[in-house]
């Protein structure tokens, strides 16, 4: 079982996902063998310092005792993850798991969706000097292909698909929403009162 234990700690100690869908077969292998070893995995993990976590046909890491720092810098990234799938739901609203896009969707869609185009700007803001359109959004692809939520599927047709690990960031984004309306409720009851 040791065998591929050391690459996906490589994989999921910088953050990463591990899907059932990726593109990769290598990577859907490690998956298949997470399956099947998940909880001497998660013992071993568990040893160093890491909490091995089972999402939607997908894995990670967290932490089991992170610093304030860590807490803060997953918070921000967090932030950027909702800004980011802002940016591809105002693209395409039916976006989800196993979708597939094209970069030039997207940039026709910049050129008469204003929304859009500030969204990518705003994403973009930090890296952005002297780029265009094109190069932002190939920035921010290559991010989203870092960070484990999309694969380029072909690269002749520049055909990206979304990985399963999308399903995190909407998730996150529903853990939002309801702790807005729960703040919203407590808010009305103490009017109330």
């Amino acid at each position: 079982m040791n065998s591929r234990t050391p690459e996906i700690f490589e994989i999921l100690s910088k953050g990463n996902f591990i899907c059932s869908n990726a593109v990769d077969a290598q990577q859907r292998y490690l998956y298949t063998y997470l399956e099947e070893h998940f909880d001497d995995l998660k013992l071993k993990f568990k040893e160093v310092g890491f909490q091995l976590e089972e999402g939607n046909n997908y894995y990670y890491f967290s932490r089991i005792n992170e610093s304030n720092q860590n807490i803060e810098n997953k918070i921000e990234k967090a932030l950027r993850w909702l800004d980011i799938l802002a940016f591809f739901t105002t693209f395409r609203k039916d976006l989800c798991r196993g979708a597939r896009f094209k970069p030039l969707d997207i940039l026709n869609q910049i050129e008469i969706n204003l929304s859009l185009k500030e969204q990518l700007q705003n994403l973009q803001k930090r890296t952005n000097k002297g780029k265009n359109y094109i190069e932002m959004l190939d920035d921010l692809l290559k991010e989203m292909q870092k960070e484990g939520f999309i694969d380029l599927e072909n690269e002749i047709e520049q055909t990206w698909k979304i990985l399963d690990a999308w399903d995190y960031m909407e998730k996150m984004v529903l853990a939002v929403n309801i702790q807005e309306e729960d703040e919203t409720d407590d808010n009305d009851t103490l009017t109330s009162l």
